[in-house]
């Protein structure tokens, strides 16, 4: 796939420039690029659609063909790559961070990149890289963005973009239902979120890159690529998916008020700050669980109990489409970074 300068980028987007021989190659390229988009249709808080014409006439004004394939309960974003022949030199997830992972997993294996229209819950992918929000700036990124190279991760034979959880976080995604979720949008996972406080903490064997294990008892236990949720927010200081390496975190409340003020925390985008967090780096990381676990995966919980996990990380595995510097700039999107002012009840030991 070629790469383009910012110069280049820059000017396909302003008519008043004087085109040269250079602005009329890269409008060929435009001209000649194919897009996959893999529409998930029941993505969304509210089952937000895409209309699929809006999304074809907008790739016609570009000058790139688009090529529109949807997702299905029998057919998922992987799936149905591999079902539609032809080749492209981009392919378009059109969902929630589950879509993008599916999707992921095919232009890893096809060295396609990735680009997202986000139109999901949580659009965890969406928010880190700050790719927009709308369809026709989404389809700019995907026609005209700049590409990078990021690492993925695997676990539980399953490739990830941004988390795999063992625990409370997997018994929270397993109660945000999709009901839930259409209905309320992203309060479905705070919903269940506080209905799981009250849950036994797990004991946790770990040993990073092969090393001695350790033992650590939390509530949960995630193992990071990307570390941000909806809303910009951080799950703990900012997790790099250039780096090479996964962020475990274990959280390990004391009781059901700690587990309160540590929502609270990530909430509000500062959990890194708490005592009770145990963090840890390596490039793979294994997980011995008691008793056993549920799982989720970017999202999607994994079908059963899970006593063991191990995850590492592939480096710089997926080439993704972000927003060239300098295109626009992405002014709804707040760094939430914030300390907040807690009731003293939450507090402990007068902290």
């Amino acid at each position: 796939m070629p790469r383009w300068s910012l110069e280049e980028v820059l000017s396909l987007q302003n008519p008043a420039r004087p085109r040269d021989a250079d602005s009329e190659e890269v409008s060929s390229r435009l001209r000649n690029r194919r897009i996959l988009a893999v529409v998930n249709p029941v993505a969304g808080p509210s089952g937000v659609t895409t209309n699929l014409r809006d999304l074809i006439e907008r790739a016609q004004k570009l000058g790139v063909t688009l090529q529109v394939v949807e997702t299905r309960a029998d057919l998922n974003g992987e799936q149905a790559v591999a079902a539609t022949p032809g080749e492209f030199d981009c392919y378009l997830a059109v969902g929630g961070d589950g879509t993008v992972k599916e999707v992921a997993e095919a232009a890893m294996k096809n060295g396609v990149p990735l680009a997202i229209l986000p139109r999901g819950t949580a659009n965890a992918v969406a928010w880190h890289f700050g790719l927009p929000f709308d369809l026709a700036r989404a389809l700019r990124v995907a026609a005209q963005g700049r590409t990078v190279e990021i690492d993925l991760a695997e676990a539980a034979g399953h490739k990830f973009l941004i988390v795999a959880g063992l625990g409370y976080d997997a018994h929270v995604i397993r109660d945000a239902t999709r009901v839930l979720k259409r209905r309320f949008g992203f309060l479905a996972y705070l919903y269940a979120a506080l209905k799981n406080l009250t849950r036994s903490p797990y004991s946790f064997r770990v040993s990073l890159d092969g090393r001695e294990p350790f033992r650590v008892r939390g509530a949960t236990a995630v193992i990071a690529n990307i570390g941000t949720l909806a809303g910009n927010i951080r799950l703990i200081r900012p997790v790099s998916p250039l780096d090479g390496k996964l962020d475990l975190i274990v959280i390990s409340p004391a009781n059901f008020r700690d587990f309160f003020r540590m929502l609270l925390k990530t909430i509000v985008g500062r959990l890194q700050d708490d005592p009770r967090l145990h963090y840890y780096q390596a490039s793979s990381i294994r997980i011995d669980c008691r008793p056993p676990a549920p799982l989720e995966i970017d999202g999607t919980g994994i079908e059963g109990p899970h006593r063991e996990l191990e995850a590492h990380a592939i480096p710089r595995a997926l080439t993704v489409m972000v927003p060239p510097e300098g295109m626009w700039k992405v002014r709804w999107m707040p760094d939430v970074n914030w300390s907040p002012s807690f009731p003293k009840s939450f507090a402990r030991d007068g902290r």
